[in-house]
């Protein structure tokens, strides 16, 4: 489950979670509390970004949502990785993936999930899901266009 209420108790921080229904749609305003790119079963690179949402916290990106290629991509795997960090940074308007801390988003929730951020204004928004989809439909019309001209060149 990816929603969990913090609260704190007199032994520390205790993580209860929060059951929401199916198809349940939710726009907040949330704050990056942390950053990680990781290693994923020792051969993928992958990352996220924790948000604190009116005391929820949730994980945007991550392992479920995409992985680099193995050992960190081959030549013909989609730049996931470097685009989740460069679209992150430019809805956020920093330079930097260490500036993201702190920073506010505009948060697309749905299933107790956030599936997309946008600027606090709105008019920016990063889908990794549909965008990454995007990349591999054109990846594929690219590699069909590729053999087509090979064939009829030939």
């Amino acid at each position: 489950m990816e929603a969990q209420n913090t609260t704190n108790g007199s032994a520390g921080t205790i993580l209860v979670p929060i059951r929401l229904s199916s198809n349940t749609r939710i726009m907040e305003i949330g704050t990056i509390k942390a950053v990680h790119i990781y290693v994923h079963e020792q051969i993928y690179v992958t990352a996220e970004l924790e948000l604190n949402i009116k005391g929820v916290n949730y994980i945007f990106g991550g392992h479920r949502v995409f992985l680099s290629g193995m050992h960190g991509g081959e030549s013909c795997d989609a730049p996931y990785l470097g685009r989740f960090l460069f679209r992150c940074m430019h809805v956020c308007n920093v330079e930097s993936w260490d500036l993201l801390k702190s920073s506010k988003v505009l948060a697309d929730i749905r299933d107790g999930r956030v599936i997309a951020i946008g600027s606090t204004s709105g008019h920016n928004w990063f889908n990794p899901t549909k965008e990454f989809q995007i990349m591999e439909d054109e990846k594929e019309q690219t590699g069909t266009s590729s053999r087509i001209n090979s064939k009829t060149s030939g």
